[in-house]
Order: C-alpha cells, then sequence, then structure tokens
C-alpha cells in the first residue's frame, strides 16, 4: 500500500525473506500485494482464513480502516460482522496469528461497539506495539495484557536504506545548496501532521542561513486536506528560505531528503508512532518531534523533543545561534 504502514510491511517482509523464510502479502485492491482482496466491512476478514491455513505464521498489520467501514449507526452491522469475522479468526487460527499493531481506535462513541472492540482484543492471541506509551495507552483505553499476550517491537526493527548516498550528494541531486542548515518535513500532506506549525515556528526565528523543506503529497484528495496543503503554501510565501514541495516520493527519493536534511521536524498533532523516525536513525539524523502518541520512546540523546509550537520556536533560535557561533568560529 503507498502509506506508511504500507512500506513498514514491505520492508518486514523483505527482512524475513532474506532471513529464508518464505513470505507472501495480501492486500486490500488497492494495494501491490502477491494476492489482493477487499478485507473492508461485513464478514470480509474471514477470508484471511481462505489463505492462512497454507502458511505458518499470519501477521496481521492493523488499522481500522483496512478492515472496517465508516463506524456510525447507520453501519452498525456490518461492524458488527466485522467484529464477529475477527472472533472466528482469532479463534481458528489462534496458534499462528499475530497483529501489529499500527493504530487502535481510542474514542469510540457507541458503547456496543466500544464493548465489541475490547472482546476483540480479548480474543487476539497476540498483540505486537511500537512503543511503550502505545501500549499504556491501549490498556488505560481497554484492559491489561498478559506478558504472554503482548511483546514491544521497534518500528524501525525492519528498516533498511532504500538509497545509500551521503548528504553532499544529496543536496546534488536535489538542487538543494550545499552551504546552510537544513531542516526537514517530510511525508503525506494532512492538517495532524502539524506541518504549519513547523512553518509558522520558522517565520518568526528567520534566519537566511536556516532553510525549511516541506515535502510530501496528499494521500486522498479531501477538501480538508487540499485546503491545509494551500495554506502551507500560503505560509511559505512569508519566507524565501522556506519551500513546500508537493511530489509523492519514492522510496529511493525519500531517502534522499533525509540525508540531505541537517535535522527532521516531526511536528504531528496526534500519532501513534512515527516510521519517519525510524529512517531517520538508519541515516543518523537528529529528530525535532512533538510529545504525542508514542514518539518520545521513538527519540535517543541526540533528539529534542517539544511541547507547543513556542517550545519550537526557542528550539529553533537555540539553533540559530549555534549556527552563527560556528560560522564566527571557522573565520576566526
Amino acid at each position: 500500500m503507498k502509506c506508511g504502514i504500507g512500506k513498514y510491511a514491505f520492508q518486514m517482509a523483505k527482512k524475513l525473506q532474506q532471513s529464508g523464510d518464505v513470505v507472501n502479502t495480501l492486500t486490500p485492491d488497492e494495494g501491490d500485494g502477491d494476492f489482493t482482496t477487499n478485507l473492508i466491512g461485513g464478514f470480509n476478514f474471514l477470508k484471511i482464513g481462505m489463505y492462512g491455513k497454507f502458511y505458518d505464521k499470519i501477521v496481521v498489520q492493523y488499522h481500522q480502516a483496512f478492515f472496517y467501514e465508516d463506524r456510525s449507526w447507520h453501519n452498525i452491522l456490518s461492524i458488527i460482522s466485522t467484529h464477529i469475522s475477527f472472533y472466528i479468526t482469532f479463534l481458528i487460527l489462534h496458534n499462528k496469528i499475530e497483529v501489529i499493531v499500527h493504530e487502535i481506535p481510542f474514542n469510540i462513541n457507541s458503547r456496543i461497539d466500544r464493548m465489541l472492540e475490547r472482546l476483540k482484543w480479548r480474543f487476539c492471541p497476540k498483540l505486537i506495539f511500537h512503543t511503550r506509551q502505545e501500549l499504556a495507552n491501549f490498556e488505560a483505553y481497554y484492559f491489561k495484557l498478559s506478558p504472554n499476550k503482548h511483546e514491544l517491537r521497534a518500528p524501525h526493527e525492519y528498516y533498511y536504506k532504500f538509497k545509500d548516498i551521503d548528504s553532499k550528494n544529496a543536496r546534488k541531486e536535489l538542487g538543494i545548496p550545499i552551504d546552510g542548515f537544513v531542516f526537514l518535513c517530510i511525508g503525506f500532506i494532512q492538517p495532524h501532521k502539524g506541518f504549519d506549525r513547523a512553518i509558522r515556528a520558522f517565520n518568526r526565528v528567520n534566519d537566511e542561513k536556516m532553510r525549511l523543506y516541506v515535502v510530501g503529497s496528499l494521500r486522498v484528495e479531501w477538501e480538508p486536506y487540499i485546503a491545509h496543503l494551500e495554506d502551507l503554501k500560503t505560509l511559505a510565501e512569508e519566507n524565501d528560505n522556506v519551500h513546500v514541495i508537493e511530489k509523492y516520493l519514492s522510496d529511493e527519493e525519500f531517502d534522499t531528503w533525509i540525508s540531505a536534511c541537517d535535522v527532521l521536524i516531526i511536528p504531528y498533532r496526534e500519532i501513534w508512532s512515527s516510521g519517519i523516525i525510524g529512517r531517520a536513525k538508519l541515516f543518523n539524523k537528529p529528530v525535532v518531534a512533538s510529545d504525542v502518541g508514542g514518539l518520545k520512546d521513538q527519540l535517543t540523546e541526540i533528539d529534542i523533543l517539544f511541547n507547543d509550537e513556542e517550545k519550537l520556536e526557542s528550539i529553533l533560535k537555540c539553533f540559530k545561534i549555534q549556527i552563527n557561533t560556528e560560522i564566527l568560529r571557522r573565520k576566526v
């Protein structure tokens, strides 16, 4: 799939294949798996059982959007059917199935739906979480998991470089000036990603030696997303050193951008965990990330966490001082 979960699954499959395992992928119709089928709504999840009986292990990359129709009352029969499909699948394939949790809803309005959701995870043989914070959030909303029912697995465990390129050559390839200090926001452009927060903070600091690139594309052509992209472009017009580049990136282009930057900014308003932080670590790039979801569990000693836009601005001011101090030191 052309999304972060799809990239995770692709790399996981490749790593397992390289270790000697036979791995096949089953994706929704719009995906590019070895097998494709509609898994959304009704009893469609039961189709996994038709394939699963031929395999030793089944790994489900879980996000509700892959399996459920809109979770509102007019779809209640479809929602109940999907829940039942999960129960049956988990019971029949209990010894060979595990679920990697990319996102589970914590805002289910219907008491019945929430009860059915909780029951589903009771039946689930094993849940894989990326961070301790995600596990803690799950247990606070649903129930405590026994040690044999869950596992922590870093979101970048299966990652590898799609393109191994140094920063200087990456900048030449992208047409970015070799000098200057480059900040990068990258990924699908959506309001919850908070790229506007980074641009506003950057505009207030406004140093000619610092550049910010916001690079990515719309995942879906929804009106709020289109309007958000236009807002980003308008904000960028206030500063010649801010660039919004609307483009769907290949895996190789994605890694080229990460190699080209000095610092990645992850200003998300909400998220579970970030695959981009994992890719940053492949290139040993420092990250400035907002304190949401499990992001802080992904950071290392070279990274910085912020809580709001004002804190992000102060962090950028610190970078400005360091950059100018280094330039003066070199001149001396």
